[in-house]
């Protein structure tokens, strides 16, 4: 966790939602979790979301800057931390496709009667 993060307690529930970039590779928490779903999302769709919030909202970056370390650390940051998030997840959405790709057993769960 960042220095500055703030722990917050959880009260337990049929389903819990956890949003961010590297919640299976935490180690404290991946045990916890039921089903790991990961989204997949197209380049391009990608950087006009970081724009919105990074350029236009949050005023962090310089265009310029925020263009160049996108591209740069995008295959990093896919090597570092999206691939082994994708091998540990149970089902993989991919929402430009239209696809998904499931584990046998969540393939049992999501298929009809």
């Amino acid at each position: 966790m960042k220095a500055d993060a703030v722990t917050i307690e959880i009260e337990p529930a049929e389903i819990i939602f956890i949003e961010g970039n590297f919640p299976f590779l935490l180690k404290e928490v991946v045990h916890l979790i039921g089903i790991k779903v990961v989204y997949l999302t197209d380049d391009p769709i990608r950087m006009k979301r970081k724009w919105k919030r990074d350029i236009d909202y949050r005023k962090k970056y310089e265009p310029t800057y925020f263009r160049n370390r996108f591209f740069k650390d995008q295959f990093l940051m896919a090597q570092e931390c999206y691939w082994p998030q994708m091998q540990a997840c149970d089902l993989v959405v991919d929402t430009t496709g239209a696809a998904l790709w499931a584990t046998p057993e969540i393939a049992e769960i999501l298929s009809p009667g």
